[in-house]
């Protein structure tokens, strides 16, 4: 068994050998997954084919969009020599494409991108979410599930199914979590009281709304025993002289000095 063969597995020539393409080892390390890809969705288009009575591809509108579909799948799943592969493909399920709207077909797969997503090649059958499950159609996705939201709930539901049968598979046979305490009553009360202390205790500590770090406390704060006490200079009554100044050019209609409740002195007034 090759490199190749070995990167996908033992399916990778089944799948081949069922599209009835060449494999060649070197061009389909080139491009694997476009390979695998298009070998996939060809096994299953024979699916679909067969669950719909079909031995040839209906000629119309229908028909002609699955044989482009069909046509860049074929080139792209043997890469050796893939307008072989499109003819032998299109000579066995549209044998009535000859002449000018054969070598139309030719032409086309040619200068095609090929970029087909699993919803598109979906769209192009017209296949849904319950075919994809009906048919087990891996490598097709679903026309009626643009935003995969209804293979995204079947997903978990297959999920949890796994998850249900590996517990039950796993289960000791008693009940979940850890096992009670074997303890007295006014035990077992004074238990319950500090844990339920301990969760109001951190239910408030969360609620709290943090604070910066204060470095400095005089620096955010105004209360008395924190500011600095502010330190004045003294001065003598008798050091201060205003006689013979008049005071009324300054607006001041007079100036006295108190020492508590006496008056030590007094100009103007």
């Amino acid at each position: 068994m090759d490199a190749s063969t070995t990167t996908y597995g033992d399916d990778y020539e089944v799948l081949l050998a069922r599209c009835g393409v060449e494999h060649d080892a070197a061009a389909a390390e080139q491009q694997p997954d476009r390979t695998l890809f298009a070998c996939g969705r060809l096994a299953d288009a024979k699916r679909i084919f067969a669950t719909r009575g079909w031995d040839v591809l209906p000629q119309g509108r229908r028909g002609q969009a699955i044989l482009r579909w069909a046509a860049d799948h074929a080139f792209l799943a043997s890469p050796a020599n893939p307008m072989r592969s499109v003819r032998n493909w299109s000579r066995k399920w549209a044998p009535w494409c000859i002449g000018a709207e054969f070598e139309d077909l030719l032409d086309y797969v040619k200068t095609s991108n090929k970029r087909w997503s699993h919803d598109d090649s979906a769209i192009v059958f017209g296949i849904t979410v319950a075919d994809r499950q009906s048919f087990r159609l891996r490598f097709f996705g679903a026309c009626d599930d643009p935003t995969y939201e209804i293979r995204l709930g079947i997903k978990r539901e297959k999920a949890a199914a796994r998850a249900r049968k590996h517990r039950a598979a796993h289960s000791a046979g008693r009940k979940g979590g850890r096992p009670a305490l074997d303890l007295p009553p006014e035990e077992k009360r004074a238990r319950r009281l500090a844990q339920e202390a301990a969760r109001k205790r951190t239910a408030r500590a969360s609620a709290k709304t943090p604070s910066r770090d204060i470095n400095n406390i005089r620096s955010v704060t105004e209360l008395m025993r924190t500011r600095p006490t502010a330190t004045y200079s003294t001065i003598r009554a008798d050091a201060i002289d205003l006689t013979g100044i008049d005071l009324r050019l300054f607006g001041i209609v007079g100036i006295r000095v108190l020492s508590g409740s006496a008056v030590v002195a007094l100009w103007g007034c």
